[in-house]
């Protein structure tokens, strides 16, 4: 049951407030009577007293849903019975009490005060003995705008959930893409800044004996910077994609200036684009962290396609005992962030860790089941 005291539930618009105020017309019918005699002071006394406490009541509670429409509600159908006597058409007001009181939320609400209603009114009817004419009008009618009321209330909770989803959609829809753009970011500049860092080290170390090579490593610096920035402006428009082959020449570059020895298999396979995009994710993360951690000797990548699941694995050696990998290390955002592109194209990762080195492997299934 949706929140009752939301504001869209609880006040209704300025249009739906100057149909209330057109629904007062049919006070007209209320002296219809006293078109074949004239009535009393008294009665006019009292229909003008019940008119005055009609009013504010009833634009007190039109288009309300809460409690003060079921008071508003009762109120005006108490100002009906009490106006029964006096020889006007009494049953207008239970007319308005109905339309009150069939907009109350939750429904099973407005159902138990109509019936109560319905209650009293018999009562009164078999009382007074009033004769059907003078009541039966005022069923019919107050049972139909009862109805309309209803539905009307029901249509306002499915309108008012329906623009919280909108809201909620959107809301996700921000999350999805703030998330998506910290993800591409992480794994763009966590392999460039990595690059970049083992470049200018490389090159602070040879500046002196090899001035040739440290020039060469400089204009990698720069190359590598303005690609990069490139694809940040690429990233943040979505326009950005990858490929094996060209994630394979950056790590080639990275390992070669880290001293790491790159023994690379990837035939050429036909793979989807949004395939090929997460494995080159998952090439350049598995690089970026033989790098930073692995402190190897030897990076080994492959890629292989048999029946029908495509796998891609990362794999380095350490270079001795005293430095070799973690057993269990502790996953950061860029295995969540591979993770969650795999899942999107049907994938899954693992990181299986040794003392001698670890392992990084991706596997997708084929949309169609076969070979590549």
């Amino acid at each position: 049951m949706p929140d009752t005291s939301a504001p869209e539930l609880q006040q209704i618009d300025r249009g739906t407030r100057r149909m209330g105020y057109w629904f007062l017309a049919y006070l007209l019918l209320y002296p219809l009577p006293w078109l074949g005699h004239a009535p009393g002071t008294a009665a006019l006394l009292a229909s003008a007293a019940g008119v005055a406490v009609f009013l504010p009541l009833y634009l007190a509670g039109f288009g309300r849903s809460d409690r003060r429409a079921l008071g508003c509600g009762a109120g005006v159908a108490a100002v009906g019975l009490a106006l029964e006597p006096f020889g006007g058409v009494w049953g207008v007001f239970i007319v308005f009490a109905c339309g009150l009181l069939g907009g109350v939320l939750p429904r099973r609400r407005a159902a138990a005060a109509l019936a109560a209603l319905a209650v009293v009114l018999a009562a009164l009817v078999l009382w007074r003995g009033i004769g059907p004419w003078h009541w039966l009008p005022s069923v019919f009618f107050g049972a139909m705008t009862a109805v309309v009321s209803m539905y009307s209330a029901a249509f306002a909770v499915q309108s008012a959930e329906l623009a919280a989803s909108r809201d909620e959609a959107r809301r996700l829809a921000v999350v999805a893409e703030r998330e998506r753009i910290a993800r591409d970011l992480h794994d763009l500049l966590g392999h460039t800044l990595t690059a970049i860092a083992v470049k200018a080290d490389l090159a602070g170390r040879v500046a002196e004996t090899e001035p040739l090579r440290a020039r060469a490593e400089v204009e990698d610096i720069r190359r590598i910077a303005r690609a990069a920035l490139a694809d940040v402006r690429a990233t943040l428009t979505d326009l950005r994609a990858t490929t094996l082959a060209s994630e394979l020449a950056a790590a080639r570059s990275a390992l070669g200036s880290a001293g790491v020895e790159l023994d690379a298999v990837l035939p050429a396979l036909p793979l989807p684009a949004a395939v090929e995009t997460a494995l080159a994710f998952v090439l350049r993360e598995g690089v970026t962290n033989v790098v930073r951690h692995a402190h190897a000797r030897r990076c080994r990548v492959q890629l292989a396609c048999a029946d029908g699941v495509v796998t891609l694995s990362v794999e380095d050696t350490a270079r001795d005992a005293a430095v070799a990998v973690p057993v269990t290390p502790a996953e950061g955002q860029g295995l969540a962030g591979l993770r969650q592109r795999l899942r999107a194209v049907g994938g899954e990762l693992s990181l299986n860790c040794a003392p001698q080195g670890a392992t990084l492997l991706a596997r997708v299934p084929l949309a169609d089941g076969g070979g590549a």
